[in-house]
């Protein structure tokens, strides 16, 4: 009996068909889950820059309050200051607040500054006073003040005070050890001083 190769090409044609329609189901299938894929990556990107912008905006918030509280902090300090300077025996002396002073582009601004007859204090006032805000400010009084500001440069002595309200632990010590004078403030305005009885600052003129 003769082999029907019509049949047989028939046969083998109908069986291609149905692969290349089993392929284009499956490369629709292939298709649709990319799509899937691409939104949902679209969504978590879009829900990633919206984190990123309320991170960004919880920053600039809290950068802010800090700002604000610092501000708060140094008013009350000002607000209080003579009155304490006096009781620790400075006298004849006058306050000003936020002093800056600019030199070849460069800047420095002191929170409070107090001069006296011989004498200029120079004050730093945190609301959570740190060892390492201790260790810059002792670097701006020896090596920039007196480049900042050269009128006290000569005939006056040059003191360091460091104010807070909230104190890192160990810092007073660390400040103490580096001859400034180290104020804690409390409500109401009341002043701590934390230094020891007949402590002798440092005289930062000198260095």
């Amino acid at each position: 009996m003769a082999k029907d190769y019509r049949k047989e090409f028939w046969e083998s044609l109908k069986e291609l068909e149905e692969k290349i329609k089993e392929l284009a189901e499956s490369q629709k299938k292939t298709d649709e889950q990319m799509k899937e894929t691409d939104r949902k990556m679209r969504e978590t990107d879009k829900r990633l820059k919206e984190t990123d912008r309320r991170i960004k905006a919880l920053t600039r918030a809290i950068s802010d309050l800090n700002g604000t509280w610092k501000r708060f902090s140094e008013k009350i300090v000002f607000d209080n200051i003579e009155n304490t300077l006096n009781a620790l025996g400075f006298k004849d002396f006058s306050v000003r607040r936020n002093v800056k002073s600019t030199i070849n582009s460069k800047h420095m601004e002191i929170d409070i500054l107090a001069v006296g007859e011989d004498y200029v204090l120079v004050m730093e006032v945190k609301t959570t006073l740190k060892v390492e805000h201790v260790r810059k400010f002792v670097k701006k009084l020896k090596d920039e003040f007196l480049s900042f500001f050269p009128e006290f440069k000569g005939r006056y002595k040059v003191y360091g005070v460091v104010i807070g309200i909230n104190f890192q632990e160990g810092v007073d010590e660390f400040a103490i050890k580096n001859g400034l004078l180290v104020l804690r403030y409390k409500d109401k305005g009341e002043v701590e001083v934390l230094n020891p009885e007949g402590f002798k600052l440092r005289d930062f003129s000198a260095l």
